[in-house]
């Protein structure tokens, strides 16, 4: 990949170096393993792959009925078939009582609360030990889908392993979590919200160019299209409430009241909307764009009560962060010039401007349905994006 002028592009090197350590290896099998992931969860993945795969010889576990959410205190069959579900996986203590005389399976105890927590906190669910869809469907998956589930996120963590060493952040889709790692050390971390399931965050790699402080928000087409001119349609006031005005291709203002918004839907629009900055602003006060070609960027939020749940796939695609400034200091990395007390100063103008940053951090937006929980355990997330069955076919394609 050569540059002008001459030169050879960095990553040419990289790449050449690690062919000359595939060669200088002792044999393939070692060849092969020396280029595998060097971190906690490729390790922990691995471990479970093989734990799994003897799980799933012995046959699938006890299925759990449907019906309404199970709570503590409650008596039932399906309280029994929960309670033989999570036996099955490795909590004998549910199995019977120091006082055996009197103990009923069918009774949702505090021990079997205990171990519903538990599992629901594997699960990447609200640990509430209330047993209702969410938490049947995940009972529900069975020991062979694990271990596929396990192979299809060790499949991902190859593709990224070396994305993942040195200064980067982190973009947990799944896990709804950011972390940013500077010289081998995690130096900030924050909830998130992404992209609701019908407008998905993609997984890419990329890093932050900038920041804009105060960032006016110019409506995208797919928000435009699904969300905006609807909202118009229902309640001519939508623009004023939500902060909006209209402008054409060269920045002028147009008059909404002038403008045929049922035939918008089916023709097309013209022009663009945009809301004013501000801290009730869909952006928030600061923005960190990237460079990919999707559009997606994170960003501040004026929805901050969101984050308080437990599952954030909530946003039109866009990373909403918890805590912006303090990433905004780290990558600013001028402790005179942008210090906390100054970046509050900037953004207290309440004018826009746009801010370059001192490290160019790579910036890695990464799907996993099996990762590690706040205590380093293997958990397993939903699949809120459909995507494992098409890693799983490729995989099981090119094992036979």
């Amino acid at each position: 990949m050569p540059l002008s002028g001459g030169g050879v592009h960095p990553i040419a090197y990289v790449q050449a170096e690690r062919l000359a350590q595939l060669l200088q290896a002792p044999g393939l099998a070692a060849a092969v393993q020396a280029q595998a992931p060097d971190g906690s969860l490729y390790r922990q993945l691995q471990a479970a792959l093989q734990q799994y795969r003897i799980t799933a010889a012995a046959g699938d576990w006890p299925k759990v009925p449907t019906g309404p959410t199970l709570r503590p205190g409650e008596r039932g069959a399906r309280v029994a078939a929960l309670r033989a579900r999570l036996v099955a996986e490795g909590e004998p203590a549910l199995a019977s009582s120091p006082d055996a005389a009197r103990f009923d399976p069918t009774y949702f105890d505090p021990t079997l609360a205990e171990a519903v927590k538990r599992f629901q906190q594997r699960a990447g669910l609200a640990a509430d030990a209330a047993v209702g869809r969410q938490t049947v469907d995940a009972l529900n998956v069975g020991p062979a889908q694990r271990l596929a589930q396990i192979r299809v996120n060790l499949e991902r963590l190859r593709w990224v392993a070396q994305d993942m060493q040195g200064d980067h952040l982190m973009i947990d889709l799944t896990g709804y979590h950011a972390d940013l790692y500077l010289d081998a050390q995690l130096a900030w971390s924050s909830k998130v919200i992404v992209g609701k399931p019908t407008r998905e965050t993609p997984a890419l790699l990329d890093s932050v160019q900038h920041l804009v402080l105060n960032p006016k928000w110019v409506v995208p087409p797919t928000i435009l299209r699904e969300d905006v001119i609807p909202g118009v349609v229902r309640n001519p006031d939508y623009l004023v409430s939500h902060r909006m005005r209209v402008v054409d291709r060269s920045g002028q203002a147009v008059d909404p009241q002038q403008i045929d918004w049922e035939n918008a839907r089916r023709s097309g629009f013209p022009y663009m909307i945009v809301q004013n900055s501000g801290a009730d602003g869909s952006l928030g006060r600061i923005k960190f764009s990237l460079a990919n070609p999707y559009s997606i960027y994170l960003h501040d939020t004026n929805a901050r009560s969101l984050f308080r749940r437990d599952t954030r796939a909530l946003s039109s695609g866009c990373v909403r962060l918890e805590k912006p400034q303090e990433l905004a200091v780290l990558l600013l990395d001028d402790a005179e010039r942008w210090s906390p007390e100054a970046l509050e100063k900037a953004l207290a103008t309440g004018k826009t401007r746009t801010v370059p940053v001192a490290r160019e951090i790579p910036v890695l937006l990464h799907y996993a349905t099996a990762g590690l929980d706040a205590e380093g355990r293997v958990q397993f997330r939903p699949d809120i994006y459909g995507r494992d069955a098409a890693v799983q076919a490729a995989l099981d394609v090119a094992s036979h």
